[in-house]
């Protein structure tokens, strides 16, 4: 069962990305169920077929895929609440090709994949929402994809530093590392230089 405050909270910051219908409102205070995660829990994993939309309410968690080398790659660390699936993935009910992971102890509102075809379905703003949602997601990777292209080590992390400090100061440092192109040493080094 949902708690009122956090239904209202979930509807609002939806409501920054599209409209919310009453609808809608109403279908997802049927579908979505509220989940915790402890910390360090690994959630969805690598290869099997996602079976959840999920909304961070609160916490850290990273999205994170394993090369050839069996060396994990973080490819996204949520800042503030969010969506956090493979999308793609989940969408086309394939193996997932990243994996996500609690940094903190999370709190999350979850749907079904199955039940989000109800909602798609039955829902009046869901699906402006989610083609909204998705151009934002590609937007935000092209943007971090050229940053990482055109940006030094040392300009990402001052970036990184600025725009989103409660990432910098709740998630391991290997972690944002990853994230940021570059080896966990390299990073103390330019730390140290900065002083933070």
């Amino acid at each position: 069962m949902i708690d009122e405050a956090s239904f209202n909270f979930f509807c609002n910051k939806l409501s920054e990305v599209y409209p919310m219908h009453e609808v809608d409102r109403a279908l997802c205070y049927t579908y979505f169920e509220y989940f915790e995660l402890p910390k360090n829990t690994l959630y969805e994993k690598q290869g099997e077929i996602p079976m959840y939309q999920n909304f961070i309410l609160s916490g850290f968690m990273r999205k994170f895929c394993t090369n050839d080398d069996g060396e994990e790659v973080t490819v996204e660390i949520n800042n503030g609440p969010r969506f956090m699936a493979s999308y793609m993935c989940l969408m086309d009910r394939r193996p997932a090709t990243e994996s996500l992971q609690s940094i903190t102890d999370c709190k999350l509102l979850r749907i079904k994949r199955n039940d989000m075809d109800i909602v798609f379905e039955k829902g009046i703003s869901v699906k402006p929402f989610t083609m909204q949602l998705l151009q934002n997601i590609i937007e935000e990777k092209n943007k971090f994809t050229m940053e990482l292209a055109t940006l030094s080590a040392e300009e990402r992390y001052l970036k990184m530093l600025k725009e989103t400090p409660q990432v910098i100061h709740n998630v391991p440092m290997q972690y944002i590392a990853s994230l940021l192109g570059m080896k966990p040493e390299s990073l103390s080094r330019i730390r140290k230089k900065l002083n933070t």
